[in-house]
């Protein structure tokens, strides 16, 4: 009963429940350093608050659903579901609820917004500022650094849906998803798998096989763009794409028929 059953489901694309499950076992320990990070950046206990069991969890669905002719790297398939499903662990656990209190619900969602932003900025927990990614210096990286966390919140709060009652901010926030979304394709991609996926900077640089570096200094630039349109009020010149992205362009071209940000604002501008 059972061999057949993997038959029907191998001639279906999927991998046999045996070699799924040995899946499961080889990215075991992969899952769990995605739900410690999550703890981390949450400042909780990636076993006792639960992350351990929902990346678990993750895993093995997404080893069950994976696809190998799609030719897409198993850990690039899974890893944003692993990712949200240990978020949502975190964000629904008592050891996050019992921090609440009488938090206001802004409260509630700047600790949100905090906790992501130290997933994509770590080293905010040593106590230094996101700076020198690429080696440079000067007088003016400490405004700089606090500018991109800035832009980097706006980011974070648009995609949870966290906008204050404030007329201000909801405007920033909706000029910063309008003008990521002219952007070129990669970078608009860059900026959607580092906020909405919650990949950091290296993940990216591995799923598309270039240096790291290629990814920090995109990052920090595109962060630095939006800062300038945004004390301006108007879109300014686009950045350029950095030489050592450019055939990773034209690949992201055939595979995104739509950027992700437009198709952010046209759900949201759906009836």
């Amino acid at each position: 009963m059972s061999g057949k059953t993997d038959k029907m489901v191998t001639e279906s694309g999927l991998l046999s429940r045996p070699e799924a499950d040995a899946l499961v076992v080889e990215n075991c320990g992969w899952a769990e350093s995605i739900a410690r990070s999550v703890a981390r950046a949450w400042n909780m206990d990636w076993k006792l608050d639960g992350l351990d069991g929902a990346a678990m969890e993750a895993l093995i669905f997404c080893a069950r659903r994976f696809q190998p002719d799609r030719g897409v790297p198993f850990r690039g398939y899974a890893r944003k579901r692993i990712h949200e499903a240990s978020t949502e662990a975190a964000r629904k656990s008592k050891g996050w609820r019992r921090g609440l209190g009488t938090e206001s619900r802004e409260d509630q969602r700047a600790r949100e917004v905090s906790a992501e932003l130290l997933h994509i900025f770590p080293e905010l927990r040593d106590g230094e500022l996101p700076v020198g990614d690429d080696g440079s210096g000067g007088g003016d990286d400490m405004r700089g650094a606090i500018r991109h966390l800035l832009v980097g919140a706006s980011i974070i709060a648009a995609k949870q849906g966290s906008l204050s009652d404030q007329p201000d901010d909801l405007i920033d926030v909706k000029r910063t998803i309008a003008y990521i979304a002219t952007l070129e394709l990669v970078h608009q991609i860059v900026l959607y798998k580092i906020y909405w996926e919650g990949l950091s900077m290296r993940s990216v640089a591995a799923e598309w096989e270039t240096d790291e570096l290629n990814i920090i200094r995109e990052h920090k630039v595109l962060l630095g763009y939006l800062q300038k349109c945004l004390g301006k009020g108007k879109a300014g010149v686009k950045p350029k794409l950095r030489p050592g992205l450019k055939e990773i362009g034209l690949k992201l071209k055939r595979e995104f028929p739509e950027p992700p940000f437009e198709r952010f604002i046209s759900e949201r501008a759906a009836p």
